[in-house]
C-alpha cells in the first residue's frame, strides 16, 4: 500500500539541486507576501547559524504534492512553504548576479564550494528544454522571470513602501526582496558571501514532505497549520520524522534535539 506521504531531510543543495527538484506555486496559492520583516528574519536565522557553525540547521519545512492525473507535468505543487522556496531562490539570483566568479578559486580545494555552475544549475535545468526549477503563479510568473530569473537584480531599485504593500501586484515584493539580499552581501563582500553561500546550500535543512496527492497535501497542511490542535506542527513533523528518518541514520540525535 502507497504510503500518503514521504518526509526527507534535504540540504538546500538537494532541495534544489536533486533530479526531482522542480517545483510550482499552484493557483489556489496566494502570491508572494513577503516584505522586509520576513526577509530580514529569514536572513538573520542563517547568518546567525553559519557565524555560530550549526551543523544541520533546519530551516522549516515545506509541503509538496503529485500533479492530478489529468495534468502531464514532471513538476510538483508547492502547497506550504511557497514563501520560503521563492525568497531561497531570489536569494540564489541576486548571488549570481553580484558574484558571477563566486567559488572560482576555492572549487578545486572544496568539492563543497558552491559555484557559478552550480547556482545556475539550482536555478534552472538544462536538457532537452531549459526548465526553471521553480514557477509561481501563472499570472505572476512573467514579472518573476523578468525581474529575477532573467533580469539583472543589480540594477533593481527598491520601491516605494506603498508598492510593496500592494498585494495585487507581487513583483515589487520580489524587487524588495532582492534589494535586501543585494545590501547583505554586499556589505559582506564576495569572500564572506562565498562561506556563507557553502553554508547554505551544504548544512542548511529542509523537510520536504511528498504528498501522493493534492488533497492530502492539503490536510496535512490544515493540520499542521489549525492552531486548536493540541499538537504543534513542530511536534507533528518530529513524532513521523523520528519513525521515517531517525531509524535510517539520515539525521543526528543533535539535529532533532536541538532545532524541532
Amino acid at each position: 500500500m502507497e504510503e500518503p506521504f514521504k518526509p526527507l531531510s534535504l540540504s538546500i543543495g538537494e532541495l534544489f539541486g536533486n533530479i526531482d527538484a522542480l517545483y510550482k506555486i499552484p493557483q489556489y496559492q496566494r502570491p508572494y507576501k513577503w516584505e522586509d520583516e520576513q526577509v530580514e528574519k529569514l536572513w538573520d536565522d542563517i547568518y546567525d547559524a553559519y557565524e555560530n557553525n550549526e551543523d544541520n540547521y533546519f530551516l522549516g519545512s515545506i509541503i509538496t504534492a503529485k500533479p492530478r492525473d489529468n495534468e502531464k507535468s514532471a513538476y510538483v505543487d508547492v502547497v506550504d512553504g511557497q514563501q520560503r522556496i521563492t525568497t531561497l531562490m531570489i536569494l540564489f539570483c541576486v548571488i549570481r548576479d553580484l558574484y558571477p566568479e563566486i567559488n572560482k578559486d576555492n572549487i578545486s580545494q572544496n568539492p563543497f564550494a558552491v559555484d557559478i555552475d552550480r547556482l545556475a544549475a539550482s536555478i534552472s535545468r538544462l536538457g532537452k528544454a531549459d526548465r526553471l526549477k521553480l514557477y509561481t503563479h501563472r499570472q505572476h510568473q512573467s514579472d518573476f522571470h523578468e525581474q529575477i530569473i532573467k533580469g539583472n537584480t543589480r540594477d533593481l531599485r527598491k520601491p516605494y513602501k506603498y508598492q510593496i504593500k500592494t498585494d495585487e501586484e507581487p513583483k515589487y515584493k520580489f524587487i524588495n526582496t532582492a534589494v535586501i539580499f543585494r545590501e547583505k552581501f554586499i556589505v559582506l563582500g564576495q569572500a564572506q558571501s562565498e562561506e556563507l553561500i557553502n553554508y547554505l546550500f551544504n548544512q542548511v535543512k529542509i523537510i520536504r514532505i511528498d504528498c501522493k496527492n493534492r488533497e492530502f497535501a492539503i490536510k496535512l497542511f490544515q493540520v499542521l497549520n489549525d492552531r486548536g490542535m493540541d499538537l504543534t506542527a513542530a511536534d507533528l513533523i518530529k513524532s513521523f520524522l523520528l519513525e521515517k528518518l531517525y531509524s535510517k541514520s539520515l539525521v543526528s540525535n543533535k539535529f532533532f534535539s536541538t532545532n524541532i
